[in-house]
């Protein structure tokens, strides 16, 4: 009865039936509500996510404008500002770091907004007083209450790098690029190339320097480009570009450039002088002297002598200037005759007896055994020829102590003979005489002692030239070339000279060049040469 009056409406066969399917309808409308909640709380982490995502870009804007104005010191104003402004920066950024650690953590373990791995920070981010973006790990600070006081802190390493890398570094201004490709360039015979790569770099717009140090080290380097391309027009002969380049030089330096030289014009003088003299200083010598050591003296030479002396006059001149050494089988019997010319009343003039002496010196070293006796025996020959009594004692005593024999006694020789002054074969006068008028006159050598020159263009081993290098400069032990009418020199002659200059340094003989041109110092510099001799670049 109490069902039937609960249930008016239906039939009392339904009474009994079970009761689950009467909340069917109402657990079917229980999915579909959590169906439509699950899509509406997926639209709105949709629409925060999108949110956050233009948050993100409007910090980034803001960050990348921080870092623009990063050099510019704030000022007064600006601080007041941004002071202000902290506290309600600070809160927002908590917030957003609440709700975004809660949709995800991912986001701020070392990866950015688009899912880049940030390692390092801008550069000038955090520059202003302003809290850096993202500092490092990409983390924000651990107190966002206070991130005013930090930013100064950790902007000062970033603004002392900046400062540090826009400062002019001495080792990048010492080597100039432009300049050293166009002398790699000119070594090659590429003149229309090398003069490209000058005025390209000359008129390119130098980077406004925001020091003096940097200032001046931009006119020095524009100032060697420039002389460098006179050298380059002197050196080819092209005196109406060089005009030109003239009147540019003054416009862009605000002074005179250098005066027109024609290098070419003084390389065929020198060469020629050089020629002419060479012939006459042969001509001379074949004249002067009956007979002339050979380099390497023979038996056979010996045997020329004997020859030559036989159709000479009563005085025999005899040049011993080329001679660098001398055969061992050729020891004795020179030996002999020297001894028997000694005991004959024979009148005997040397060129160049120095040089016979110091070969023979270098053949008997006192203390060693191992050389002939025949060489000592020679040497003191040779000393009593020429009358030199005391030499020949010191030569005997050093010959008792190495070889512990007792050395032959002096005598008085019955022949005469003299040494001769010869000229200096270094170079003719008249060369000298010329170069030091075409070089500069403060960096030319003010004597001429120990002089050569290099002249025109050298290509290749250029054995010629180096061999002339070592007659000319054999009497001295500080050289001087002057390059004043050196055109060009390529690669392998360069090579060639460098360790022609090794050598000499090696023996204590420092090689100074002076009056070279500006490419041809830094091609100089380029291989070496520098680190072996002194270089002394023409002034005008």
């Amino acid at each position: 009865m109490a069902k039937f009056v609960r249930n008016p409406l239906k039939d009392w066969s339904e009474l009994d039936t079970p009761s689950s399917d009467s909340s069917l309808p109402e657990q079917t409308y229980s999915r579909e509500m959590l169906k439509e909640m699950i899509e509406r709380r997926q639209r709105n982490d949709f629409v925060r996510r999108r949110e956050f995502d233009m948050l993100r870009k409007l910090r980034q804007r803001e960050a990348a404008a921080h870092a623009f104005e990063a050099t510019v010191t704030p000022s007064s104003f600006n601080l007041n500002s941004t002071s202000e402004k902290t506290e309600g920066r600070a809160l927002t950024l908590k917030k957003i770091d609440e709700i975004e650690e809660q949709m995800s953590q991912q986001w701020w373990k070392g990866r950015g907004p688009n899912g880049q791995t940030l390692v390092n920070p801008p550069p000038d981010a955090g520059a202003e007083t302003l809290p850096p973006v993202d500092s490092g790990g990409g983390q924000l600070p651990a107190d966002p209450g206070a991130p005013a006081a930090s930013a100064p802190v950790a902007a000062a390493p970033v603004a002392a790098a900046s400062t540090a890398a826009s400062a002019p570094q001495p080792s990048r201004l010492a080597h100039d690029g432009a300049l050293e490709e166009a002398v790699i360039r000119f070594a090659h015979g590429d003149d229309t190339g090398a003069e490209a790569i000058l005025l390209q770099a000359l008129a390119a717009e130098a980077a406004p320097a925001t020091e003096d140090g940097a200032a001046a080290a931009t006119l020095e380097r524009d100032d060697a480009r420039w002389r460098a391309l006179f050298d380059l027009y002197r050196a080819t002969g092209d005196a109406a570009k060089f005009a030109a380049a003239r009147m540019r030089y003054a416009q862009r330096m605000k002074r005179m450039g250098p005066d027109w030289v024609s290098l070419d014009e003084l390389a065929r003088s020198v060469k020629a002088v050089t020629a002419s003299e060479d012939a006459e200083a042969a001509s001379d010598t074949t004249g002067a002297a009956d007979w002339a050591s050979p380099a390497h003296l023979t038996r056979e030479g010996l045997m020329a002598l004997t020859r030559a002396l036989s159709q000479a006059g009563m005085v025999w001149t005899l040049d011993w200037r080329a001679l660098t050494e001398i055969d061992p089988s050729a020891a004795a019997p020179l030996r002999i005759l020297f001894t028997h010319w000694s005991d004959s009343p024979v009148q005997l003039r040397f060129f160049g007896a120095s040089q016979l002496m110091a070969v023979l010196a270098a053949a008997t070293p006192n203390n060693e055994r191992h050389p002939d006796d025949a060489w000592w025996q020679l040497r003191l020959a040779a000393l009593r020829l020429m009358h030199l009594p005391d030499d020949f004692e010191l030569v005997a005593l050093n010959y008792c102590i190495t070889y512990e024999v007792s050395p032959p006694s002096w005598q008085d020789p019955k022949g005469e003979c003299t040494s001769l002054a010869a000229p200096p074969a270094s170079r003719p006068s008249s060369v000298w005489s010329l170069l030091s008028v075409g070089g500069d006159s403060e960096s030319f050598p003010s004597t001429d002692s120990g002089f050569a020159a290099l002249a025109g263009d050298l290509r290749g081993d250029s054995l010629s030239c180096w061999q002339r290098l070592d007659h000319d400069l054999r009497h001295t032990t500080a050289p001087v070339i002057s390059c004043a009418a050196l055109l060009r020199m390529d690669l392998t002659a360069a090579g060639t000279l460098l360790s022609w200059v090794r050598d000499r340094d090696a023996n204590g003989e420092r090689v100074q060049f002076v009056d070279a041109h500006r490419l041809i110092a830094a091609l100089f510099g380029l291989i070496g040469i520098t680190d072996h001799a002194t270089v002394a670049v023409r002034k005008n």
